[in-house]
């Protein structure tokens, strides 16, 4: 599911969004899934009538991963930064002023 805010391209680089997503499971044997997400408290994309999990009732959602994924492999080293994540049962919404916070300024990242 694409959005329509590039987020990861170069002139918003070093710029700091609130980005929302949510995800219900569709019940077992029906297509009432649902995905979407907001970037900045503006809704991006969403997708309806999803089948996630089929007739499969043992097990929901068991792990949340924060990763990007590049088919050929990412051309270039690559960081990202999350601040503030949260997992809850219903939308938080982004502060009002989301896009004026700061970026931190001399971070080091050591392996």
């Amino acid at each position: 599911m694409n959005g329509t805010t590039a987020v990861f391209s170069s002139p918003n680089v070093g710029t700091w969004n609130c980005i929302e997503a949510h995800v219900k499971l569709n019940d077992p044997g029906l297509s009432n899934g649902i995905e979407e997400f907001w970037i900045d408290n503006h809704l991006e994309a969403s997708s309806t009538n999803l089948n996630y999990v089929g007739s499969y009732s043992a097990y929901g959602i068991n792990a949340i991963l924060l990763e990007n994924y590049i088919n050929s492999g990412a051309p270039q080293a690559q960081s990202r930064y999350w601040d503030n994540f949260v997992v809850s049962t219903q939308r938080i919404g982004c502060s009002a002023d989301v896009v004026s916070i700061a970026p931190p300024q001399n971070l080091r990242v050591i392996n």
